[in-house]
């Protein structure tokens, strides 16, 4: 699939001499290709019992059909900051991977990586620590709308800097939720930081 200069400066990543498409990114290919639904299935809660290991399973559905699979998430495939939520994670990386059939992408998902380091990226500060943030919760089998989604538009600050400057914290949470973990330990502003932090607790 042919992306557009414009679509890979805004979605995506490289990672030592890879390219890596964000969650929202192929969100957009997704919506793209007529997006109809996604749903996620809990397979497995992550306990001490199956090593904390989460599985998701995600279905799609696209004016082409119905693509599925499955996503999973331990404490050894995440960063430190994301280990509490397992089952999150795995959702996400397998709505990522059932939407990069549908659109047929073979480009990984970046959220589908794991780990603390940053080393390896070209592009740092565009790319933070905890890049592997997924935006939604797969606490209930159906249609999950992004958490933005359901705010009010309007009630989260807007950033005056970097490449989102001018953009609100609900709409930098629509195509790269991982900046606003980001934001949330690096922000100079301490509203920022606090908005931040909320969003990426999912608690407003």
């Amino acid at each position: 699939m042919e992306l557009t200069r414009e679509f890979k400066e805004k979605f995506v990543r490289s990672l030592s001499g890879r390219e890596f498409i964000l969650y929202g990114g192929v969100l957009q290919l997704a919506k793209g290709r007529g997006l109809k639904r996604i749903t996620t299935r809990i397979v497995q809660v992550p306990d001490a019992d199956n090593g904390h290991l989460a599985v998701c399973e995600a279905e799609v559905e696209t004016t082409d059909g119905v693509f599925s699979d499955v996503g999973d998430a331990s404490p050894s495939s995440v960063s430190r900051t994301i280990q509490p939520h397992l089952l999150r994670m795995a959702a996400t990386r397998a709505k990522a991977r059932a939407m990069r059939d549908a659109v047929g992408i073979e480009m990984v998902a970046l959220e589908e990586l794991g780990g603390d380091s940053t080393e390896d990226f070209e592009d740092v500060d565009a790319v933070p620590e905890e890049f592997a943030r997924g935006p939604e919760s797969p606490a209930a089998v159906g249609s999950t709308p992004t958490p933005a989604a359901s705010r009010t538009a309007g009630t989260s600050p807007s950033i005056r800097f970097g490449k989102y400057a001018g953009r609100s914290l609900d709409e930098i949470w629509q195509v790269d939720p991982g900046y606003v973990e980001w934001l949330a330990r690096n922000a100079h502003e301490e509203s920022v930081r606090a908005a931040a932090a909320a969003y990426s607790r999912n608690l407003v």
